[in-house]
């Protein structure tokens, strides 16, 4: 179904995973031999579509938007694959176990996809973003330790929802606001497309974690009344169906190999 939602923005979806697969090329051969890199299909597309349908709202030239699309995808494969690394120290040992289960590998993995973030900045000049989003990595990170310590409690949980606020919402509600930014949007119009890439992403999050849909109606139906002040444009209605999309059916889709 979000296949077909997003089927206008298709062909630069299909550019950004074009270019970050070859980025995932390294002379020791696919960063995913040393790493998990098996994500759903809505994870490997959500940021990227949110990216670019925020530029396309204000701007009518999508290209601009790669990049920056590309660098929040960077960032959200490496946050995973550090949140993947065991906590019990293991060395890979050639031909007796997976390196991909190790701890050594997954960490460099994960740098090097951090880097890749910081090198895309610099190479669309777009290095003024730097501060926020190296912001918003530090509340990933911390939204990361928060977790362990909320560990057995309900997803419900006030303690839970700060937990996925910075982890999942962040990321999102920057994926929208720097999108509507690179795009030469109003600064009243950034912080509008924040507040429903916030919203969006607190109900991404929940579903993420096992909470019901009824729960999560209160931020969805509140992305929705941030979508209705900005421009109507045709990728604000692709935005309000990926919402409803999110409302029916929650996250189902298959796991899949980036």
């Amino acid at each position: 179904m979000l296949r077909s939602i997003l089927k206008p923005v298709e062909k630069e979806l299909n550019s950004v995973y074009s270019i970050i697969e070859k980025q995932l090329m390294i002379r020791g051969g696919h960063v995913g031999a040393f790493a998990h890199l098996e994500f759903s299909c809505m994870d490997k597309t959500i940021r990227p579509a949110l990216v670019i349908l925020s530029a396309r709202i204000y701007d009518r030239n999508p290209e601009k938007a790669l990049p920056l699309a590309c660098v929040f995808q960077f960032i959200f494969m490496a946050s995973k694959v550090h949140e993947g690394i065991s906590e019990e120290d293991s060395d890979y040992i050639r031909g007796d176990s997976d390196p991909r289960d190790g701890s050594q590998f997954p960490v460099l993995v994960g740098d090097y996809l951090y880097g890749k973030f910081f090198s895309f900045l610099c190479k669309a000049g777009i290095v003024e973003l730097l501060n926020p989003i190296a912001e918003i990595i530090c509340q990933i990170h911390e939204g990361g330790i928060l977790k362990k310590r909320v560990c057995g409690q309900s997803p419900t949980s006030l303690a839970f929802r700060e937990v996925v606020r910075k982890e999942t919402a962040g990321l999102f509600a920057g994926c929208c606001a720097f999108g509507a930014r690179l795009a030469g949007a109003p600064e009243k119009d950034q912080e509008l497309m924040r507040r429903f890439g916030q919203n969006l992403g607190m109900a991404y999050g929940l579903l993420q974690e096992g909470v019901s849909l009824e729960y999560v109606t209160v931020f969805l139906k509140e992305a929705l009344a941030n979508l209705s002040q900005v421009p109507d444009r045709s990728e604000k209605n692709i935005l309000e169906q990926v919402i409803r999309n999110l409302s029916r059916n929650g996250l189902k889709s298959r796991r899949m190999v980036i």
